[in-house]
C-alpha cells in the first residue's frame, strides 16, 4: 500500500511532501528544544549533539543501503532490455533460415512482437500496458506452436535453432515483467527510511533549539534538502516505467526497423 501510494504522487509532489515534512519534523524539534531551553538550570543542561550526530549517521547509511538496492534494480532493467532486444532480433535472422509461409509468417508475428513492445514501453496507462502483454505472450505461444510443429515435422537442427532463440525471448519477457512490477521497494523499507528521517530532523532540531544555536540548525536544513532530494530520486528509481526508471527502448526500436527493412526489401 504504501509502494502504491507513492507510485500515485508526481515526482514534484513527493519532493514537496517529504520538503514539508522534513522542515516540519526540525520546526517541532527546535520549538520542543527553546521551551525545554526556558525551563532549565545550568546544572540540568543535557546535550544531545551527539545522539543527533549518531542518527545522522544511521540514516546516511540507510539512504545509502536503499540507494544501491534501487540503482541495482534500475541497472537490471537496462541490461534486459538490451538482451531482449538481442535475442528479438537473433530469433528473427533464425526465422529467415526457415522456408515458405513458415518463414513469412513468423517473420510477421515477430514485428508484431515488437511493436507491441513498443508500445507497451511508451504507454503509461496500466490498462494498455497489461493488454498489450497479453497479446505479446498471444504472439509467444503462436511463434512457440509452430516453432514445435516445424521441429517434429522437420529432420534438421533449423527449427530447433529457432525454437532456442524463441525460448529466450520468451524467458527474458518474464524476467522483464516480474523485476520490474513485482521486485519493487518493499514498503516497510520505505516507512523505516521516512520515520528515522523526521526522527533523526526532529533531534537536530531539538539540539539547536535547546543551546539556541542558529549554525546548527541552517546546517539541519540543509541535510533536511538534501535528504529529501535524494529520496525522492530513489523513490522515482524503483517506480516502473515512470520518471528517471523508464529504461530507453532505443535498442528496440533498432530491431523493428532492421525487421521492418528486412521485409520490405523482400516484397
Amino acid at each position: 500500500m504504501v509502494t502504491e501510494f507513492l507510485d500515485k504522487l508526481p515526482i514534484w509532489g513527493l519532493l514537496l511532501l517529504i520538503l514539508v515534512t522534513t522542515f516540519v519534523a526540525i520546526d517541532s524539534g527546535y520549538r520542543l528544544g527553546s521551551r525545554r531551553r526556558d525551563r532549565l538550570t545550568g546544572e540540568e543542561t543535557f546535550r544531545v549533539g551527539t545522539f543527533v550526530i549518531a542518527s545522522f549517521s544511521l540514516l546516511a547509511f540507510m539512504v545509502a543501503i536503499v540507494f544501491g538496492a534501487v540503482e541495482f534494480r534500475y541497472s537490471e532493467m537496462k541490461q534486459i532490455a538490451l538482451d531482449e532486444a538481442n535475442a528479438i532480433s537473433e530469433t528473427f535472422l533464425r526465422a529467415d533460415l526457415l522456408t515458405g509461409a513458415d518463414r513469412a509468417e513468423i517473420r510477421q508475428l515477430l514485428y508484431e512482437y515488437v511493436t507491441l513492445r513498443i508500445e507497451a514501453a511508451r504507454s503509461k496507462n496500466v490498462q494498455k500496458i497489461e493488454q498489450a502483454i497479453d497479446k505479446s505472450e498471444a504472439l509467444q505461444n503462436a511463434m512457440w506452436s509452430r516453432g514445435v510443429t516445424l521441429a517434429n515435422q522437420q529432420s534438421t537442427p533449423i527449427p530447433v535453432l529457432f525454437v532456442q532463440s524463441l525460448n529466450r525471448v520468451i524467458e527474458l519477457h518474464q524476467t522483464r515483467i516480474t523485476i520490474g512490477s513485482y521486485y519493487r521497494m518493499p514498503g516497510i523499507i520505505w516507512i523505516t527510511l521516512f520515520s528515522l528521517v523526521i526522527i533523526t530532523l526532529i533531534m537536530g532540531g531539538y539540539d539547536s533549539g535547546l543551546y539556541g544555536n542558529r549554525r546548527v540548525i541552517i546546517i539541519t536544513l540543509l541535510s533536511a534538502l538534501s535528504f529529501s532530494v535524494v529520496i525522492t530520486l530513489m523513490v522515482s528509481l524503483d517506480r516502473p516505467r515512470q520518471g528517471l526508471s523508464e529504461v530507453t527502448h532505443k535498442a528496440m526500436l533498432d530491431v523493428q526497423k532492421d525487421i521492418r527493412r528486412s521485409m520490405q526489401s523482400e516484397n
